[in-house]
Protein backbone atom coordinates (compact mmCIF):
# COMPACT_ATOMS: atom_id res chain seq x y z
CA UNK A 1 0.00 0.00 0.00
CA UNK A 2 2.76 2.27 1.21
CA UNK A 3 4.97 1.32 -1.84
CA UNK A 4 1.59 2.06 -4.26
CA UNK A 5 1.18 6.16 -2.54
CA UNK A 6 4.80 6.21 -3.24
CA UNK A 7 4.39 5.49 -6.90
CA UNK A 8 1.67 7.67 -7.25
CA UNK A 9 3.69 10.82 -5.42
CA UNK A 10 6.66 10.21 -7.65
CA UNK A 11 4.62 9.87 -11.24
CA UNK A 12 3.23 13.29 -10.30
CA UNK A 13 5.92 15.08 -9.26
CA UNK A 14 7.23 13.64 -12.88
CA UNK A 15 4.07 15.17 -14.56
CA UNK A 16 4.68 18.49 -12.46
CA UNK A 17 8.23 19.03 -13.35
CA UNK A 18 7.59 18.55 -16.70
CA UNK A 19 4.83 20.74 -16.49
CA UNK A 20 6.97 23.61 -15.34
CA UNK A 21 9.65 23.08 -17.58
CA UNK A 22 7.01 23.61 -20.58
CA UNK A 23 5.47 26.15 -18.52
CA UNK A 24 2.19 24.55 -17.96
CA UNK A 25 -0.10 25.15 -15.06
CA UNK A 26 0.34 22.60 -12.54
CA UNK A 27 -1.88 20.05 -12.23
CA UNK A 28 -3.01 19.20 -8.46
CA UNK A 29 -6.44 17.12 -7.26
CA UNK A 30 -8.02 20.62 -6.13
CA UNK A 31 -7.87 21.75 -9.69
CA UNK A 32 -9.08 18.44 -10.78
CA UNK A 33 -12.38 18.65 -8.52
CA UNK A 34 -12.74 22.34 -9.69
CA UNK A 35 -13.30 21.27 -13.10
CA UNK A 36 -15.52 18.07 -11.66
CA UNK A 37 -17.71 21.08 -10.35
CA UNK A 38 -17.98 22.90 -13.28
CA UNK A 39 -18.95 20.60 -15.76
CA UNK A 40 -21.57 19.33 -12.82
CA UNK A 41 -22.55 22.76 -12.38
CA UNK A 42 -23.19 22.95 -16.25
CA UNK A 43 -24.90 20.19 -17.02
CA UNK A 44 -27.09 21.14 -13.72
CA UNK A 45 -27.87 24.76 -15.65
CA UNK A 46 -28.79 22.95 -19.15
CA UNK A 47 -31.34 20.81 -17.07
CA UNK A 48 -32.85 23.96 -15.50
CA UNK A 49 -33.05 26.07 -18.54
CA UNK A 50 -34.65 22.79 -20.27
CA UNK A 51 -37.05 22.97 -17.16
CA UNK A 52 -37.73 26.22 -17.31
CA UNK A 53 -38.89 26.18 -21.26
CA UNK A 54 -41.26 23.24 -20.29
CA UNK A 55 -42.44 25.23 -17.31
CA UNK A 56 -43.26 28.38 -19.88
CA UNK A 57 -44.62 26.13 -22.74
CA UNK A 58 -47.33 24.70 -20.20
CA UNK A 59 -48.08 27.89 -18.52
CA UNK A 60 -49.07 29.71 -22.31
CA UNK A 61 -50.94 26.49 -23.62
CA UNK A 62 -52.98 26.80 -20.24
CA UNK A 63 -53.54 30.00 -20.62
CA UNK A 64 -54.29 29.80 -24.55
CA UNK A 65 -57.11 26.95 -22.99
CA UNK A 66 -58.06 29.08 -20.75
CA UNK A 67 -59.30 31.78 -23.31
CA UNK A 68 -60.70 29.43 -25.56
CA UNK A 69 -62.89 27.95 -22.79
CA UNK A 70 -64.50 31.60 -21.89
CA UNK A 71 -65.04 31.51 -25.54
CA UNK A 72 -67.00 28.12 -25.52
CA UNK A 73 -68.45 30.27 -22.13
CA UNK A 74 -69.95 32.81 -24.40
CA UNK A 75 -71.48 30.58 -27.12
CA UNK A 76 -73.24 29.35 -23.64
CA UNK A 77 -74.60 32.51 -22.96
CA UNK A 78 -76.16 32.91 -26.42
CA UNK A 79 -77.48 30.33 -26.68
CA UNK A 80 -79.50 30.92 -23.76
CA UNK A 81 -80.07 34.39 -24.64
CA UNK A 82 -81.34 32.52 -27.84
CA UNK A 83 -83.97 31.01 -26.55
CA UNK A 84 -85.03 33.26 -24.04
CA UNK A 85 -85.48 35.91 -26.76
CA UNK A 86 -87.22 33.97 -29.51
CA UNK A 87 -89.81 32.03 -27.13
CA UNK A 88 -89.83 32.09 -23.31
CA UNK A 89 -89.62 36.15 -23.41
CA UNK A 90 -92.74 36.01 -26.27
CA UNK A 91 -94.24 33.88 -25.37
CA UNK A 92 -93.59 34.79 -21.42
CA UNK A 93 -97.42 34.41 -20.51
CA UNK A 94 -97.91 30.93 -21.54
CA UNK A 95 -94.51 29.02 -20.63
CA UNK A 96 -94.28 27.67 -17.28
CA UNK A 97 -91.62 28.74 -14.78
CA UNK A 98 -89.64 25.43 -15.18
CA UNK A 99 -88.57 26.50 -18.47
CA UNK A 100 -87.27 30.02 -17.48
CA UNK A 101 -85.25 28.82 -15.10
CA UNK A 102 -84.02 25.94 -17.64
CA UNK A 103 -83.01 29.28 -20.18
CA UNK A 104 -81.32 31.05 -17.38
CA UNK A 105 -79.74 28.39 -15.90
CA UNK A 106 -77.76 27.84 -19.34
CA UNK A 107 -77.46 31.70 -19.41
CA UNK A 108 -75.82 31.88 -15.77
CA UNK A 109 -73.67 28.43 -16.78
CA UNK A 110 -72.29 30.33 -20.29
CA UNK A 111 -71.45 33.66 -17.75
CA UNK A 112 -70.11 31.32 -14.80
CA UNK A 113 -67.33 29.96 -17.37
CA UNK A 114 -66.65 32.67 -19.07
CA UNK A 115 -65.94 34.26 -15.89
CA UNK A 116 -63.95 31.41 -14.20
CA UNK A 117 -62.00 30.63 -17.29
CA UNK A 118 -60.92 34.70 -17.36
CA UNK A 119 -60.02 34.90 -13.63
CA UNK A 120 -58.00 31.20 -14.48
CA UNK A 121 -55.50 32.83 -17.76
CA UNK A 122 -55.34 35.69 -15.69
CA UNK A 123 -53.85 33.45 -12.31
CA UNK A 124 -51.93 31.29 -15.16
CA UNK A 125 -49.52 34.61 -16.25
CA UNK A 126 -49.56 36.33 -12.67
CA UNK A 127 -48.45 33.08 -11.33
CA UNK A 128 -51.10 32.60 -8.87
CA UNK A 129 -51.14 29.14 -7.79
CA UNK A 130 -54.07 29.22 -5.40
CA UNK A 131 -56.01 31.10 -8.24
CA UNK A 132 -55.22 28.41 -10.71
CA UNK A 133 -55.99 25.16 -8.49
CA UNK A 134 -59.54 26.99 -7.61
CA UNK A 135 -60.33 27.53 -10.98
CA UNK A 136 -59.95 24.05 -12.06
CA UNK A 137 -62.20 22.98 -9.36
CA UNK A 138 -65.18 25.48 -10.48
CA UNK A 139 -64.51 24.41 -14.09
CA UNK A 140 -64.56 20.83 -13.02
CA UNK A 141 -68.16 21.80 -11.42
CA UNK A 142 -69.44 23.63 -13.65
CA UNK A 143 -68.60 20.45 -16.96
CA UNK A 144 -70.00 18.04 -14.26
CA UNK A 145 -73.29 19.63 -14.23
CA UNK A 146 -73.27 20.63 -17.83
CA UNK A 147 -72.76 17.11 -18.61
CA UNK A 148 -75.30 15.64 -15.90
CA UNK A 149 -77.87 17.79 -17.07
CA UNK A 150 -77.49 17.32 -20.50
CA UNK A 151 -78.03 13.48 -20.20
CA UNK A 152 -81.15 14.42 -18.05
CA UNK A 153 -82.55 16.26 -20.84
CA UNK A 154 -81.70 13.91 -23.39
CA UNK A 155 -83.17 11.28 -21.00
CA UNK A 156 -86.73 13.03 -20.49
CA UNK A 157 -87.16 14.95 -23.73
CA UNK A 158 -90.46 13.40 -24.31
CA UNK A 159 -91.69 14.26 -20.87
CA UNK A 160 -90.32 17.76 -20.95
CA UNK A 161 -92.07 18.41 -24.25
CA UNK A 162 -95.26 16.65 -23.09
CA UNK A 163 -95.38 19.00 -19.66
CA UNK A 164 -94.69 22.03 -21.98
CA UNK A 165 -97.10 21.69 -24.53
CA UNK A 166 -99.82 20.63 -21.53
CA UNK A 167 -99.13 24.22 -19.56
CA UNK A 168 -98.77 25.99 -22.92
CA UNK A 169 -102.76 24.45 -24.10
CA UNK A 170 -103.87 25.42 -20.56
CA UNK A 171 -102.79 28.97 -20.32
CA UNK A 172 -103.87 29.44 -23.71
CA UNK A 173 -107.25 28.37 -23.89
CA UNK A 174 -107.77 30.53 -20.90
CA UNK A 175 -106.11 33.88 -23.08
CA UNK A 176 -107.83 32.78 -25.94
CA UNK A 177 -111.08 33.12 -23.68
CA UNK A 178 -110.23 36.61 -22.51
CA UNK A 179 -109.48 37.91 -26.67
CA UNK A 180 -111.82 40.63 -27.29
CA UNK A 181 -112.01 41.65 -23.57
CA UNK A 182 -108.72 41.96 -22.86
CA UNK A 183 -106.13 44.09 -24.77
CA UNK A 184 -103.24 42.48 -23.64
CA UNK A 185 -104.54 39.36 -24.64
CA UNK A 186 -106.34 40.34 -28.15
CA UNK A 187 -103.14 41.78 -28.79
CA UNK A 188 -100.74 38.74 -28.42
CA UNK A 189 -103.09 36.44 -30.34
CA UNK A 190 -103.60 38.97 -32.91
CA UNK A 191 -99.40 39.07 -32.88
CA UNK A 192 -99.01 35.46 -32.74
CA UNK A 193 -101.48 34.22 -35.66
CA UNK A 194 -100.25 36.95 -38.09
CA UNK A 195 -96.53 36.23 -37.42
CA UNK A 196 -96.79 32.13 -36.91
CA UNK A 197 -99.60 31.71 -39.72
CA UNK A 198 -101.53 29.60 -37.33
CA UNK A 199 -105.22 30.20 -35.78
CA UNK A 200 -106.67 29.33 -32.42
CA UNK A 201 -104.76 26.51 -29.55
CA UNK A 202 -105.22 23.25 -31.23
CA UNK A 203 -106.88 24.65 -34.58
CA UNK A 204 -109.14 27.09 -35.86
CA UNK A 205 -112.60 25.98 -34.57
CA UNK A 206 -111.30 26.71 -31.22
CA UNK A 207 -112.57 29.91 -31.81
CA UNK A 208 -115.81 28.95 -31.88
CA UNK A 209 -116.33 27.88 -28.30
CA UNK A 210 -114.91 30.96 -27.21
CA UNK A 211 -117.46 34.44 -26.60
CA UNK A 212 -115.52 36.64 -29.16
CA UNK A 213 -116.30 33.51 -31.97
CA UNK A 214 -120.17 33.40 -31.15
CA UNK A 215 -120.11 29.70 -32.78
CA UNK A 216 -119.13 31.23 -36.52
CA UNK A 217 -116.51 33.45 -36.23
CA UNK A 218 -112.79 33.58 -35.47
CA UNK A 219 -110.21 36.82 -35.38
CA UNK A 220 -109.61 38.62 -38.60
CA UNK A 221 -105.79 37.76 -38.33
CA UNK A 222 -106.52 34.39 -39.21
CA UNK A 223 -107.07 35.22 -42.84
CA UNK A 224 -104.89 34.86 -45.59
CA UNK A 225 -105.93 38.13 -46.97
CA UNK A 226 -106.93 40.59 -43.33
CA UNK A 227 -109.75 43.08 -43.83
CA UNK A 228 -111.95 44.19 -41.44
CA UNK A 229 -114.59 41.96 -40.51
CA UNK A 230 -113.03 38.63 -42.72
CA UNK A 231 -113.01 36.16 -39.83
CA UNK A 232 -116.89 36.52 -39.40
CA UNK A 233 -119.21 33.07 -40.48
CA UNK A 234 -116.05 31.23 -41.27
CA UNK A 235 -118.22 28.10 -39.74
CA UNK A 236 -120.38 28.26 -42.45
CA UNK A 237 -117.14 28.40 -44.98
CA UNK A 238 -117.32 24.81 -46.87
CA UNK A 239 -113.66 25.58 -47.80
CA UNK A 240 -112.10 27.91 -44.64
CA UNK A 241 -108.58 27.30 -45.49
CA UNK A 242 -108.68 29.40 -48.87
CA UNK A 243 -109.56 32.25 -46.38
CA UNK A 244 -108.15 31.19 -43.10
CA UNK A 245 -105.36 29.42 -41.70
CA UNK A 246 -106.68 26.42 -40.34
CA UNK A 247 -103.56 25.19 -38.30
CA UNK A 248 -103.39 25.69 -34.51
CA UNK A 249 -100.64 27.89 -32.90
CA UNK A 250 -99.98 25.72 -30.17
CA UNK A 251 -99.06 22.22 -32.65
CA UNK A 252 -96.94 25.50 -34.80
CA UNK A 253 -95.06 26.72 -31.64
CA UNK A 254 -93.56 23.34 -29.98
CA UNK A 255 -92.66 22.38 -33.29
CA UNK A 256 -90.59 25.42 -34.11
CA UNK A 257 -89.08 25.19 -30.67
CA UNK A 258 -88.45 21.26 -31.43
CA UNK A 259 -86.92 22.41 -34.70
CA UNK A 260 -84.85 25.33 -32.87
CA UNK A 261 -83.57 23.40 -29.86
CA UNK A 262 -82.38 20.46 -32.00
CA UNK A 263 -80.50 23.01 -34.33
CA UNK A 264 -78.97 24.76 -31.16
CA UNK A 265 -78.14 21.58 -29.17
CA UNK A 266 -76.30 19.81 -32.04
CA UNK A 267 -74.48 23.04 -33.41
CA UNK A 268 -73.95 24.17 -30.15
CA UNK A 269 -74.61 22.88 -27.09
CA UNK A 270 -73.16 19.29 -27.98
CA UNK A 271 -69.85 20.69 -29.44
CA UNK A 272 -69.49 22.90 -26.40
CA UNK A 273 -69.74 20.26 -24.05
CA UNK A 274 -67.21 18.22 -26.19
CA UNK A 275 -65.36 21.06 -26.11
CA UNK A 276 -65.19 21.74 -22.41
CA UNK A 277 -64.41 17.80 -21.99
CA UNK A 278 -61.29 18.08 -24.20
CA UNK A 279 -60.03 21.55 -22.67
CA UNK A 280 -60.28 20.48 -18.84
CA UNK A 281 -58.47 17.15 -20.04
CA UNK A 282 -55.51 19.80 -21.23
CA UNK A 283 -55.70 22.01 -18.71
CA UNK A 284 -55.22 19.14 -16.40
CA UNK A 285 -51.94 17.67 -18.46
CA UNK A 286 -50.43 21.34 -18.00
CA UNK A 287 -51.02 21.58 -14.36
CA UNK A 288 -48.86 18.60 -13.90
CA UNK A 289 -45.97 20.45 -16.05
CA UNK A 290 -46.83 23.75 -13.68
CA UNK A 291 -47.22 21.54 -10.31
CA UNK A 292 -42.77 21.82 -9.58
CA UNK A 293 -43.25 25.62 -10.69
CA UNK A 294 -45.81 25.88 -8.30
CA UNK A 295 -44.46 24.69 -5.23
CA UNK A 296 -40.95 26.99 -5.85
CA UNK A 297 -41.35 29.61 -3.25
CA UNK A 298 -39.79 32.00 -5.96
CA UNK A 299 -41.35 30.57 -9.08
CA UNK A 300 -37.95 30.66 -10.54
CA UNK A 301 -39.04 27.44 -12.93
CA UNK A 302 -42.05 28.80 -13.93
CA UNK A 303 -41.44 32.40 -14.74
CA UNK A 304 -40.70 33.44 -18.37
CA UNK A 305 -37.78 35.76 -17.47
CA UNK A 306 -35.35 32.46 -16.59
CA UNK A 307 -36.22 30.68 -20.16
CA UNK A 308 -33.76 31.83 -22.01
CA UNK A 309 -31.07 33.51 -19.39
CA UNK A 310 -27.95 35.89 -20.01
CA UNK A 311 -24.61 34.56 -21.18
CA UNK A 312 -23.45 35.86 -18.08
CA UNK A 313 -25.26 34.41 -15.86
CA UNK A 314 -23.14 32.65 -12.85
CA UNK A 315 -24.64 29.10 -11.70
CA UNK A 316 -23.48 28.13 -8.20
CA UNK A 317 -21.24 25.42 -8.63
CA UNK A 318 -21.48 22.62 -5.97
CA UNK A 319 -19.83 21.86 -2.42
CA UNK A 320 -16.43 20.45 -2.84
CA UNK A 321 -17.03 17.09 -1.63
CA UNK A 322 -19.15 16.02 -3.71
Amino acid sequence: MISHIGERNKKNNEVNELSAHLKLPRITSKAISATHQEVAASCSAMTSREDQLIMAVAKYIAFATFIIMAGTGIALGYTGASLLSSYVAYLSPWVPVWLWLAVGSVMVLGVMITAISTVGAISTLAPNPKGFKMCLSLLLMAIVTEMGTTVLVYQKKALFLNSLSLHMKQEMEVSEAAYGANISDTQMWDEIQLEMNCCGTEDYEDWFDTAFGNGTDVPDSCCLLISEGCGKGIKNDVTPEDDIETEGCLPTLIDDFKRDAETLSRGVWLPVCAMHVALFVLLLATSVFLHEGYTDSNFRLYSTSDVLPSPTRKYKTLVNDC
